[in-house]
């Protein structure tokens, strides 16, 4: 009986090492297959991460190469614009300074053409000047020549007729001596003989009247001669 249950005893501690041996080794493959599966998802999550990482740096690197893709396209935009800048105001100076000389040739030439139009101006009016000057000069000796000739011609006719006045006057005065000589008083003669001595005042004194009266007529008509 003792035999029998320390059979089963022995039995059951062997059942019980078995089942714990298959518990245990039960355990232990749940246990690995537990770190496995845990390891697994944690290398599953380190890849996922990685991955996501990966993916992140690579969308990063997307982002940077892209923004280095647009800075330099930005760089190489405004250095285009600023070489295009720049070949403008070359070109905008170029073009400034070929105004300024064709500016500068446009002043001489018209500075020129002003010159030589002054100078023809000057010319111009210094012929112009000379040929006044020797019209004025014929006409002031032609007025002088015919100022001369009328001086001459006037001289020659006061002379004529001074000439002429004075034979004028020599001949009133020849005529007016003529016609004085003949101007005369008709003097009457005393004819009463002496012993009428009656009539003989009286006569006399009547003779003595009309020869008056005749000598003052003749004086008369010798000044109004002579008032001539």
């Amino acid at each position: 009986m003792k035999k029998r249950h320390v059979l089963i005893v022995l039995l059951l501690l062997l059942l019980l090492g078995i089942g714990a041996f298959l518990f245990f080794r039960q355990y232990q493959s749940q246990t690995r297959q537990a770190a496995a599966e845990r390891t697994a998802a944690a290398e599953q999550a380190e890849a996922a991460r990685r991955k996501t990482e990966a993916e992140a740096a690579a969308a990063e690197a997307a982002r940077l190469a892209a923004e280095q893709a647009r800075l330099a396209a930005d760089a190489a935009q405004a250095a285009e614009a600023e070489r295009a800048r720049l070949a403008a105001e070359a070109e905008a100076a170029r073009l400034a300074a070929e105004a300024a000389r064709a500016a500068e040739e446009a002043e001489r030439a018209r500075a020129a053409k002003d010159a030589a139009e002054r100078e023809a101006n000057a010319r111009l009016a210094a012929e112009l000047r000379a040929k006044e000057a020797a019209e004025t000069e014929a006409a002031r000796l032609a007025a002088l020549a015919k100022l001369a000739a009328a001086e001459k011609a006037r001289l020659e006719q006061e002379a004529a007729d001074r000439e002429a006045a004075r034979l004028a006057a020599e001949k009133a005065q020849r005529e007016k001596e003529a016609a004085l000589a003949r101007i005369k008083p008709a003097l009457i003669g005393r004819s009463i003989l002496p012993s009428d001595y009656k009539r003989r005042e009286h006569y006399y004194l009547q003779v003595d009247l009309l020869n008056t009266a005749a000598i003052a007529k003749a004086e008369a008509e010798k000044a109004a001669l002579q008032a001539k």
